[in-house]
């Protein structure tokens, strides 16, 4: 039917999404908390500016745009070094993406419930970053198209990394600004979704071409590899520890009082 069905696919996978938000997600957010909407924070830069005001904020804002600028070389490169490297078919690149989607899924739905209660947020996100990284590496040095699926399996658990970083980065921030956080990430997701094409596009074409210094296709995994990297190196060092939450319990005395 042509290539432009799957992005007509796509566009009808968006609209139910945006019915089933319009009719069966309730609002959150109570009348005490809203603000008046106000244009110089309705944009990516207004909002970046507003999250400064809240303390550590930055940090967690810089690990994930260091996160989604290594990680979003995935759908910049993926079909073009797997076809260089491997020489895979559409389906066969197709495959690799669904394999890397469904043991994604896979650890967000099983292991995330069930580590975050154990080791919470913080190590959770450094578990999580540090698979990320060392992901980009594995894809970086996988000479042969089994490689892939190899990694994928062992490096699945870079799934544990987004969920506990956005819920870091909320605990930061006051109610009434939740949403706007989102957006604040959000904006960063599209802000790196701009530069990795152009950036790793050029990379592999840099290190395939005739001029290439080194014949390396996997040069843009390993570029993304970096900036993960990073990203450890920055989480640990500069995102804080969350407090600990003492376990209070509450009894009634027996004249009565509460202690």
């Amino acid at each position: 039917f042509g290539p432009r069905v799957p992005f007509y696919f796509a566009a009808g996978l968006a609209f139910v999404n945006f019915l089933i938000a319009l009719f069966f997600l309730p609002e959150t957010l109570d009348d005490k908390h809203r603000r008046r909407f106000e244009w110089k924070r309705a944009n990516p830069v207004g909002t970046l500016l507003q999250m400064r005001q809240y303390q550590g904020i930055g940090w967690i804002g810089l690990v994930f745009f260091l996160m989604t600028l290594g990680h979003m070389m995935y759908p910049a490169v993926w079909s073009f070094v797997s076809s260089y490297r491997y020489g895979w078919s559409e389906q066969q690149i197709g495959f690799s993406l669904g394999a890397f989607g469904l043991c994604g899924a896979i650890v967000m739905a099983t292991v995330l419930p069930r580590v975050i209660p154990r080791l919470g947020e913080w190590k959770t996100a450094v578990i999580g970053l540090t698979f990320t990284a060392a992901s980009a590496f594995g894809y970086a040095f996988a000479s042969q198209g089994w490689m892939i699926y190899a990694v994928i399996v062992v490096g699945c658990l870079e799934a544990l990394a987004d969920p506990p970083l956005r819920s870091l980065a909320a605990a930061k921030v006051p109610p009434s600004a939740q949403g706007e956080l989102q957006g604040a990430m959000t904006s960063i997701f599209s802000i790196t979704s701009i530069i990795t094409p152009l950036l790793y596009t050029a990379i592999f074409s840099w290190f395939t071409g005739p001029s290439a210094p080194v014949t390396f296709g996997g040069a843009p995994y390993l570029v993304g590899a970096c900036f993960l990297t990073l990203a450890v190196i920055v989480f640990v060092t500069k995102v804080a520890r969350p407090a600990a939450r003492a376990n209070v319990s509450v009894g009634v005395a027996e004249d009565g009082a509460q202690v």
